[in-house]
């Protein structure tokens, strides 16, 4: 019989590096949340018109009727252009370009919005078909799902949500008074 140890204590300095850690994941989900929440509904209207167009539905159509590693590679094309433009934004925040990095976060979320998410959603279906991309996108949404709750349990959360709330009443206020 084998005699169970205790796992061993963590040290300060791995506890405040996880801390550390933590926090800073939790800000990128916040921000990423945020501008995900803040750009998504403006392209809203723009998506339902362009999924009324014809040319638009026949193309959803015929992306559900494509073979699954088609769609996939139908999807990488502009995941491998619009990606990448995002990384370049948050560089340019880095090196102090905040105007020239966020028009192009903007756009590229934007962008990345109209094409990418319309051409997953089309094809999804067949996507799941394939047993890795299925399972990498069962983790990714479990990884997801759990940045997501560690940083709606923090006080920035909480905050951004009142800031959200407190902007769209008084946007709504403005509207009203407008009439």
């Amino acid at each position: 019989m084998t005699e169970q140890t205790d796992p061993p204590a963590r040290s300060p300095a791995y506890r405040i590096a996880r801390a550390v850690g933590r926090f800073l994941v939790g800000i990128v989900v916040v921000g990423y949340s945020i501008l995900d929440t803040v750009l998504f509904p403006l392209f809203r209207p723009l998506i339902r018109w362009l999924s009324a167009l014809r040319l638009f539905e026949a193309i959803g159509a015929l992306i559900g009727r494509l073979p699954p590693y088609v769609v996939l590679l139908i999807l990488a094309v502009p995941f491998v252009v619009l990606e990448p433009l995002k990384v370049f934004a948050l560089y340019w925040f880095a090196l102090g370009h905040l105007i020239q990095g966020g028009i192009l976060l903007v756009i590229a979320h934007g962008a990345s919005i109209l094409t990418l998410e319309r051409l997953y959603h089309a094809g999804e279906p067949q996507l799941m078909q394939i047993g890795w991309f299925a399972r990498i996108m069962r983790w990714l949404g479990g990884l997801r799902d759990r940045a997501l709750e560690i940083a709606r349990s923090t006080a920035a959360w909480q905050w951004s949500v009142k800031v959200a709330s407190d902007v769209r009443a008084w946007f709504r206020g403005l509207l009203h008074s407008a009439r």
